[in-house]
């Protein structure tokens, strides 16, 4: 079946009921999801999704789709008339709006309640980071700067191991 067909949607779906159908599965998901954060779309508050909003009263409210980009109803981000202006060199610019305090100028996954960052520098100039500004820390040495990938000391024990089974080769 084809991806994006109705027919694979359809098996997607009969495949997805089946598994949560037992008890068991539903459980496991349960445990799986322990300490994943939720972030409701309507309040932008963590702990529930759009769905579940106290703040939305069935049937009083207007489900429908809003766009990310502009916040007006009846399109989406991608067909938004003012998504022409929204990007410009790859960045973000002030239409964006953030999902998850609501600020205009990033998004969810650069959000400085999430990150921690801040993301305007003395001058009040915008400052995003690069990530040469991050740091990240080594699996396998534990110093910060490089991750296991870049360890300087990873790949001087791999040489010497190389070199170790080259010379043991030669002898035999």
């Amino acid at each position: 079946k084809a991806k994006g067909t109705a027919a694979a949607r359809k098996h997607a779906s009969e495949t997805l009921k089946a598994f949560f159908s037992d008890p068991e599965n539903r459980q496991k998901r349960s445990i799986a999801m322990k300490g994943v954060r939720f972030y409701c779309k309507h309040c932008g508050r963590e702990g529930h999704r759009k769905f579940y909003c106290p703040e939305l009263k069935d049937g009083l409210t207007d489900r429908g789709f809003k766009c990310r980009l502009c916040g007006e109803r009846g399109h989406n981000r991608r067909t938004c008339p003012k998504s022409r202006l929204s990007y410009h060199n790859g960045t973000v610019s002030k239409h964006h709006r953030c999902q998850i305090c609501r600020q205009r100028g990033h998004n969810r996954r650069t959000c400085p309640q999430v990150t921690g960052e801040k993301r305007h520098d003395n001058n009040g100039q915008k400052h995003i980071p690069t990530s040469a500004s991050k740091t990240c820390t080594c699996r396998f040495c534990g110093e910060k700067g490089h991750n296991i990938r870049t360890c300087p000391r990873r790949n001087l024990e791999q040489l010497k191991s190389e070199e170790a089974s080259q010379q043991a080769s030669s002898f035999t």
